[in-house]
């Protein structure tokens, strides 16, 4: 997927880029979207000059793009029925199973969180060109 994007700062390394407006406009969920001034943040690999104000467009794949939003909620989210299962070996009462399970779940937001921190830069938009 590509999206044109704005250049709100630039810092020594790094560019910081956000959506316009007008792009939210034809989105299906903009109208729940609470995140209107995301910033974006990029590495600044010098392939090109940029300023403040100017237009960039992104590439954000797709596979890489649904991956990780599996990984920062699904991945979590399948540990509860997982830790649930392994639990009822061990015991059958409810509020023990419920208590283990919600534990697996921090435990699967632990691993997405770790994952990412090793794997960051595999999964950050590139920037493709100045519009």
């Amino acid at each position: 997927m590509k999206k044109e994007v704005t250049v709100l700062k630039k810092e020594e390394g790094k560019i910081y880029v956000g959506c316009d407006r007008e792009a939210c406009e034809g989105c299906k969920g903009s109208i729940f979207c609470q995140r209107k001034d995301t910033k974006i943040e990029l590495k600044d690999e010098g392939k090109v000059k940029l300023e403040e104000g100017d237009k960039v467009l992104l590439d954000l794949p797709s596979g890489k793009t649904i991956f990780s939003v599996f990984m920062s909620l699904g991945f979590p989210l399948l540990m509860f029925p997982l830790f649930y299962f392994i639990a009822s070996f061990f015991t059958s009462r409810e509020q023990i199973l419920f208590l283990i399970s919600i534990i697996g779940v921090a435990i699967g937001f632990l691993i997405s969180a770790i994952f990412f921190k090793v794997k960051k830069g595999d999964y950050e938009p590139r920037l493709i060109k100045k519009i």
